[in-house]
C-alpha cells in the first residue's frame, strides 16, 4: 500500500512538485515562486560545450513542458485573489512566450531581467542571468497588492555561489519581492525548491515557507534549514 507523502512547512524537503502543490488548499498563500527545469531547454539550446559545463545542471530532474504548466496552473488554484507566481524563465523561454499559455488563468504583469555578473554561452547574444515574469490572479490591480514602495528595478544585478547548487538564484532579489507582496505570517510557497533560498528569505522576513525538491535527498540532514 502506498503512502501519501505528508509534506511539512519550514523545513527543506524531498518531493514532488505536482503532489506538494495539490495538498494544498486553495487560495491559502500570497505569494509562490516556481523555477523549474525545463527539459525543452537542454534539449534546444546546445551551446557547444554547455553540457560539459553544466554537467551539474543537466543531473537535475527535468521537467516536460506539459508537466510545468500543470503546476503553474495548480499554482493558481492555491493563491489568493490578486496573489503572484514570481515564475523563472531564461531567454528561451520569454522568447517562446511559455506563459501565454496560462493567460486564462494568470495573466504576465511585470518582468524583471536578472543580470548574475557572470556571462555564459549563447547562439547569438550571450547569456548572462535570467528573467523572473510576474503571474497575477485576478482581479488583476497594481499597488494595492505592492506592500512596499515600488522600489525593486526591472534590471537586478546580483551575483550567486554555483558552487552552493547549479540552479541557485538571487536572494537579494527573492527577499526584495517576499517584502513587497507578503505580511509576516503569510505563506511563502515553492514546489521546485532547488537550495531552499526562497525558504531562507521568507523566515528572515517572518513568513512560513512550504516547499520540497525532487533532488533533496534526506541524508543532507539540515543543512539547507538554517
Amino acid at each position: 500500500m502506498l503512502m501519501t507523502q505528508i509534506y511539512q512547512r519550514n523545513v527543506a524537503q524531498h518531493g514532488d512538485a505536482l503532489t506538494l502543490l495539490q495538498s494544498l488548499p486553495s487560495s491559502c498563500t500570497p505569494l509562490g515562486f516556481f523555477d523549474p527545469q525545463h527539459r525543452d531547454n537542454l534539449d534546444k539550446l546546445k551551446y557547444g560545450n554547455e553540457g560539459a559545463r553544466q554537467r551539474q545542471r543537466c543531473k537535475l530532474p527535468q521537467m516536460s513542458s506539459e508537466y510545468i504548466e500543470a503546476c503553474c496552473r495548480e499554482m493558481a488554484r492555491v493563491l489568493m485573489p490578486s496573489g503572484y507566481l514570481m515564475r523563472w524563465q531564461n531567454t528561451f523561454q520569454v522568447c517562446e512566450g511559455v506563459h501565454l499559455r496560462l493567460r486564462y488563468v494568470l495573466q504576465c504583469v511585470d518582468m524583471i531581467a536578472w543580470d548574475n555578473l557572470r556571462i555564459s554561452n549563447g547562439c547569438r547574444a550571450r547569456r548572462r542571468g535570467d528573467y523572473v515574469v510576474a503571474l497575477q490572479k485576478e482581479p488583476i490591480v497594481g499597488r494595492a497588492t505592492w506592500r512596499t514602495r515600488p522600489t525593486i528595478p526591472d534590471r537586478w544585478p546580483e551575483k550567486v555561489d554555483r558552487k552552493l547548487h547549479p540552479h541557485i538564484k538571487p536572494v537579494g532579489l527573492i527577499s526584495a519581492l517576499i517584502e513587497a507582496i507578503t505580511s509576516p505570517g503569510d505563506l511563502v510557497v515553492d514546489p521546485a525548491a532547488g537550495s531552499f533560498v526562497v525558504m531562507r528569505a521568507a523566515h528572515r522576513l517572518g513568513c512560513d515557507f512550504i516547499g520540497c525538491d525532487l533532488a533533496y535527498a534526506q541524508e543532507n540532514g539540515d543543512e539547507h534549514t538554517q
